[in-house]
């Protein structure tokens, strides 16, 4: 058996996965952050505005479980450069656009291929790294979305702030992935092929996974659970600057910016899940938790959205916000590299990473589409509802969990 890294090229390894997907955020969220100036030039609907983001999340999510089962065969150091460099010539393409036909199919093919980038990562962390550095590994990785939403944004409010063109951040967004795929592909050729103990106890950890009935309501339980997360997380990200424009009278640039405050607040929840992880082993008990505390902040925003008071209301975003990056964290992370000794954690990280699109396919299309027509108000029901049911089935789970750990003990 080959040695594991060094300490060096562990965190190396770390921040290079770390700087890929960053970066591809900002290259997909670049769009959502920019909504309201496509809206407000191009004047379509916010469904027919939010189809195109729509095209992304279903080509993100039927390519996750294509590459997570793929995953095995890639040889990372290209596959990931040439997913980059793919999303860097398509967001190019994003500025010649003319209208949102073209737009929804050229974001088509950017979901098609950043879909390779999350299964690969993870791979990669799996498969390179010793056990004791998967805690610093899952937090790292962990912050991407933090960090890539708050780049995005960020920019995307500087841009409208000084009026500038909406493809501004396309641009800058292009050169940023292209970028990151040269550094990628060079230092991935610096880090070198190897594995760690992984290796060893793979074969006796598969042949313990034993698929009984209570662990098959576990998996169903954290797939729901990925749908609700997707759907929570990205409606509250791709919808608060449209509310605070249209209900509370906030400028473009202002609603940009001050949606800022969720990616900056859900590292809280990254570093929360983190802790709490080590006393509480049942990620479905720990998602419930979340969820719990998640219905009660959507219960406040519903009986608060009529006093138009922003810093109430982004407080109580900022909760969800916090709570959802905490659940998105052990369903995308600590589930597939913690459980890599029993399923393959590339394999895991991309079915996971669906079933979260699925629910942001459905939040995109589906709120835009209430919004146009009921108002926010039943948004936030909509979003209620999902919450609940999350937490109703993250909790049966969690009480035959522990009935089948005490049977097994008496």
């Amino acid at each position: 058996m080959r040695s594991p890294l060094s300490n060096k090229k562990s965190n190396f390894l770390i921040f290079l996965c770390w700087a890929a997907y960053t970066a591809a955020y900002v290259a997909r969220l670049n769009y959502n952050a920019s909504m309201v100036e496509i809206l407000s030039q191009m004047g379509t609907t916010k469904e027919a505005a939010g189809t195109v983001s729509s095209f992304f999340f279903f080509a993100y999510g039927a390519g996750q479980l294509i590459n997570g089962l793929l995953s095995e065969r890639y040889n990372t150091r290209y596959s990931v450069a040439v997913a980059l460099s793919a999303s860097c010539v398509i967001n190019l393409g994003m500025t010649f656009c003319q209208g949102i036909d073209a737009m929804k199919y050229l974001w088509f093919f950017n979901g098609v291929f950043q879909s390779v980038l999350w299964s690969s990562l993870i791979k990669t962390l799996s498969d390179n790294l010793a056990d004791n550095k998967l805690s610093k590994a899952v937090m790292v990785m962990s912050t991407t979305v933090a960090s890539g939403t708050f780049a995005a944004y960020g920019l995307a409010a500087l841009f409208s702030f000084l009026s500038l063109d909406w493809t501004t951040i396309f641009y800058v967004a292009s050169a940023l992935v292209g970028a990151v795929a040269m550094l990628w592909f060079i230092g991935m050729g610096t880090v070198g092929k190897v594995n760690t103990e992984k290796e060893i106890n793979e074969a006796k950890a598969k042949s313990k996974l034993s698929f009984t009935p209570v662990f098959v309501i576990s998996i169903a339980v954290i797939l729901i659970s990925a749908i609700s997360n997707g759907f929570i997380k990205d409606g509250i990200t791709t919808w608060v600057p449209s509310i605070l424009k249209e209900d509370f009278g906030v400028s473009s640039s202002l609603s940009i910016i001050v949606t800022l405050l969720l990616p900056v607040l859900s590292i809280f929840g990254t570093s929360l899940v983190n802790a709490l992880h080590k006393k509480q082993k049942d990620e479905n008990a720990l998602n419930g938790i979340f969820y719990f505390v998640s219905i009660i902040f959507t219960v406040l925003i519903i009986l608060t959205l009529n006093l138009k008071s922003v810093p109430l209301t982004l407080l109580l975003f900022g909760g969800i916000a916090c709570l959802m990056s905490a659940v998105n964290n052990v369903i995308t992370s600590i589930v597939p590299l913690y459980s890599r000794d029993k399923i393959d954690s590339g394999f895991s990280a991309g079915l996971l990473n669906t079933f979260c699109y699925i629910g942001s396919t459905l939040a995109t299309s589906m709120l835009g589409r209430i919004a146009d027509t009921k108002g926010w108000n039943d948004v936030f029901i909509c979003i209620l509802i999902f919450t609940a049911v999350s937490f109703a089935v993250c909790l049966v789970s969690a009480i035959l969990n522990k009935r089948e750990k005490a049977n097994s003990s008496s």
